[in-house]
């Protein structure tokens, strides 16, 4: 969903951002959206980066965990398919806390001159008691533009970079 505000006082009507067909059982989690700011009104470039599972109905055993990314170049009129930036992670890969498996709030999309840059958890195979879960980000970034007609690409593995590499032993 989106609502914008010029001043942040009065919002306007919530918008379904388009990314998959409604009753898809896709289901997109914990955002992280961007506005170019050398842009404004309706022709704001907007990038939102964001968790999402392609099946929302599974289990710990069958959910595969995505992260996806969409854009617009007109202030959130229209917006790109889901593009599937990295995954699938299987939940197993992450830490177990107190509120469950969990890939943690880390995402964030930020503009640097034109293009966005998402940065995000990725969450690998752990090794033995070791979880291995790193911050990455697109090398080149992500750019604003195209419809909701654009088809939709998965972003190269080779093009995803490592930002920061923790290791957590499994207690």
């Amino acid at each position: 969903m989106l609502s914008s505000s010029t001043g942040g006082k009065s919002w306007s009507k919530l918008t379904r951002i388009p990314l998959d067909p409604v009753g898809s059982g896709v289901d997109h989690f914990i955002p992280g959206l961007a506005v170019d700011p050398s842009t404004a009104g309706d022709s704001a470039h907007l990038v939102v980066t964001y968790y999402y599972y392609p099946t929302a109905n599974c289990t710990t055993a069958t959910c595969q965990l995505d992260l996806g990314f969409s854009s617009s170049a007109d202030g959130g009129g229209t917006w790109t398919a889901n593009t599937q930036l990295a995954g699938p992670m299987s939940l197993t890969w992450l830490a177990n806390t107190t509120q469950g498996l969990m890939v943690g709030d880390y995402i964030s999309t930020s503009f640097s001159g034109a293009p966005a840059y998402p940065a995000f958890a990725l969450a690998n195979p752990p090794s033995g008691p070791v979880f291995d879960e790193a911050t990455y980000t697109v090398v080149g970034g992500l750019t604003a533009g195209g419809s909701a007609s654009r088809a939709t690409n998965r972003v190269d593995a080779g093009a995803i970079a490592t930002l920061t590499r923790s290791s957590v032993t499994a207690q």
